[in-house]
């Protein structure tokens, strides 16, 4: 339930208020912040202060029985099904977890738990707690037949046709499966894909997620599959509901099946026996929780044993067994030095927090963004504050409040230009941002140059941004086009540019007149157009000419493609400006398409392999990609008992250590390229 943008909640002082009016007070304030964070994927406050209101009602509730209520969100999971998706009702209850932010308290469960077992010997597993979208799959033979939230722990959202768009869910398990089974997990949203969603709405002026398990929750809830699929979700499973026929002894033994069956799970599981090898054991999932893919707000306690947990049983909320134990968020304060103002490649004007240089979630924070203006108006962040850092997502830092208590009388009121800062003509509103109105502004010509040469889109090695500040300052580029008008002689007398320096941005400039349609649609910037939907049009239509005189309808018959992004894609392609960039760049004579390999590999004698990239190679990582793709294979970013290979250069990190571990082969580069040799020549 976090939210980066949230303030501390003001201390309550309920000793002179009637227990009765403060249990109806909390039970209103936590109604409402439920709604918030489960029906519509906006919360207002922290995991921590919720958790905070939620502990303070149980504490009435325990101290003053005669105000317990059965309704009461002590005893309740979760939150109401949404009226737009059809009910789905579990099997077996979907249940929540008792939480503690106390080491004192992770050991009274643990010691309650062991006098629940009354000498036998008994053992806890420690998971990673992902911050997601509580998930349950039925397979029936196999098949996945339906995939439901949470809901009220009884009944939740059917969100099926958005499920099956996440790549690593299988739609049919593998090797011997009960004949019905419900498995338990979280779909999330990578934290780099968080990262880059939030580049992306910044620019778009669209409002920020909050953190990635608030965007996990919108994606999953989207009434257009398609846009879910643009998302990127991704998914890890830690139990089951109903299972037909014989059951694990354990939940270790559990995790072994469900990844057998194909189902991802969490890359680490500790273990622990008594309450210093539990404590210990979660103190070290907290310094590993940076490194997994996802954010994790905690780490989940549980008895090993499933006999056991079958006997112990459950509370009206949780079972008695389990327990999630919370991180604090990590914060730190630092001053706020100045807002500056950065202009996006559409235009976006983004307040932009200048820091005093601080700690924080493992590397050191400097600058922050602030979004837009109504977000410092609504925080009333004033230009020397002392203010609170936090990375939404473990990734982007975020102001998340002000100690207003610290002000000395010195501080600014911000406001906003209502002129660009980069070339000084008018600004309008566009939503809740503030936007240049000039398409031919410096700062928007180098951020569009940027992206265009990016290594996600054209992969001109070279041009990067200090160098096209310098090209486009020189007027020597104006636009994309002029990147492929640039020659020796003037780049010669550029600052700091000499003869191999020339030669080697001219060769990649070269180089990349025959990227694949794919690159020169990513890097074209077309509103809400990604890697990956940048490949499904250039597979669909094969020539940029095809695409451009495709309608809306064509548009929509690509199974990733929604009607909000076909209106955008069809809308810039009818613009005129963006019809002469096009014309601009064919007599440059670009790869519109024409000079593509066929979509479908001729040589599949890589298919059914899945490849990881690691470390530095001679070649970009991209071209390897396209290499291994268009002879059939698959590429992912993560180790997992799913990969078949592994192509390590050098100074190859933890995803080398990962694949010695669960013995993949490797491969070093010249294996590769004699292997890519072999498969063309047969």
């Amino acid at each position: 339930m976090s939210n980066p943008n949230s303030e501390p909640l003001e201390l309550f002082d309920h000793a002179a208020t009637r227990p009765a009016a403060r249990v109806q007070e909390l039970r209103a304030q936590i109604e409402r912040h439920n709604s918030l964070y489960y029906q519509q994927a906006a919360p207002e406050i922290s995991d921590y202060e919720f958790d905070t209101l939620l502990r303070e009602l149980a504490d009435l509730e325990q101290a003053h029985p005669e105000l317990a209520s059965a309704d009461s969100p002590t005893r309740r999971v979760g939150g109401k099904p949404l009226e737009e998706f059809a009910p789905a009702t579990h099997i077996v209850p979907m249940q929540s977890l008792d939480n503690t932010y106390s080491p004192e308290e992770l050991r009274e469960f643990v010691t309650r738990v062991r006098k629940l077992a009354e000498g036998r010997s008994i053992h806890f597993t420690v998971e990673p707690k992902v911050d997601g979208v509580a998930i349950s799959l039925l397979y029936e033979n196999g098949r996945l037949v339906r995939a439901a939230t949470r809901g009220d722990g009884v009944t939740g959202d059917d969100v099926t046709q958005n499920v099956l768009t996440i790549s690593n869910i299988p739609h049919r398990l593998r090797g011997e499966v009960p004949a019905q089974i419900e498995v338990r997990g979280e779909v999330y949203l990578p934290k780099a894909i968080f990262a880059l969603l939030n580049t992306e709405r910044d620019e778009e002026g669209l409002p920020p997620f909050a953190n990635p398990r608030n965007a996990a929750a919108g994606s999953i809830k989207q009434l257009d599959p398609a846009v879910t699929a643009s998302r990127r979700l991704a998914a890890v499973f830690y139990g089951t509901g109903a299972w037909t026929g014989p059951q694990p002894a354990k939940g270790r033994e559990m995790f072994a099946t469900l990844q057998n069956w194909g189902l991802p799970i969490s890359e680490r599981i500790l273990q622990g026996s008594d309450e210093d090898s539990v404590n210990a054991a979660v103190l070290t999932m907290g310094d590993m929780r940076h490194n997994f893919a996802y954010e994790t707000d905690g780490a989940v306690v549980k008895l090993d044993s499933l006999a056991l947990r079958r006997e112990f049983g459950s509370t009206a909320k949780a079972p008695r067994w389990a327990i999630a134990y919370k991180y604090e968020p990590e914060r730190a304060e630092t001053k706020l030095l100045d807002i500056t103002i950065q202009v996006g490649r559409t235009g976006t004007l983004t307040p932009v927090a200048e820091l005093q240089p601080v700690f924080v979630s493992g590397s050191t924070v400097s600058r922050a963004t602030l979004h837009n203006e109504e977000e410092i108006q609504r925080k009333d962040i004033r230009i020397g504050d002392t203010v609170l850092i936090e990375k939404a997502g473990e990734v982007i830092p975020a102001v998340v409040a002000v100690k207003k208590d610290l002000r000395n009388g010195s501080e600014k009121v911000f406001e906003m230009p209502r002129h660009c800062p980069s070339c000084g003509s008018p600004i309008s509103k566009d939503g809740v941002a503030w936007k240049c109105t000039s398409h031919s502004c410096g700062a928007q010509v180098r951020r569009r140059i940027e992206h265009f040469a990016s290594k996600h889109a054209m992969d001109i090695e070279g041009l990067g941004e200090a160098l096209v500040a310098q090209l486009v300052d020189a007027s020597l580029l104006k636009g994309i086009a002029d990147i492929y008008t640039l020659d020796r002689e003037a780049l010669l007398r550029l600052e700091r540019m000499g003869e191999k320096s020339a030669s080697n941005l001219l060769a990649a400039i070269e180089e990349s007149r025959s990227r694949p349609l794919w690159r020169l649609l990513n890097g074209l910037g077309i509103p809400h157009v990604g890697v990956t939907s940048a490949r499904d049009l250039a597979s669909h239509f094969h020539t940029l000419d095809a695409l451009a005189s495709a309608t809306g309808d064509t548009l929509l018959t690509i199974h990733s493609i929604g009607e909000i992004m076909a209106t955008a894609i069809y809308t810039w392609f009818q613009a005129p400006e963006n019809r002469t960039l096009l014309e601009s760049l064919r007599a440059t004579k670009l790869n519109f398409g024409e000079g593509d390999t066929p979509s479908a590999p001729t040589d599949q004698r890589l298919q059914g392999t899945t490849w990881v990239l690691t470390g530095t190679l001679s070649i970009s990582r991209e071209e390897a990609a396209e290499t291994i793709r268009r002879l059939g294979g698959k590429v992912t970013g993560s180790v997992s008992k799913k990969t078949t290979h592994l192509l390590a250069g050098e100074d190859a990190g933890s995803k080398l250590d990962k694949a010695r571990e669960l013995e993949i082969p490797i491969i070093d580069e010249a294996a590769f390229a004699q292997l890519c040799a072999s498969q063309q020549e047969s």
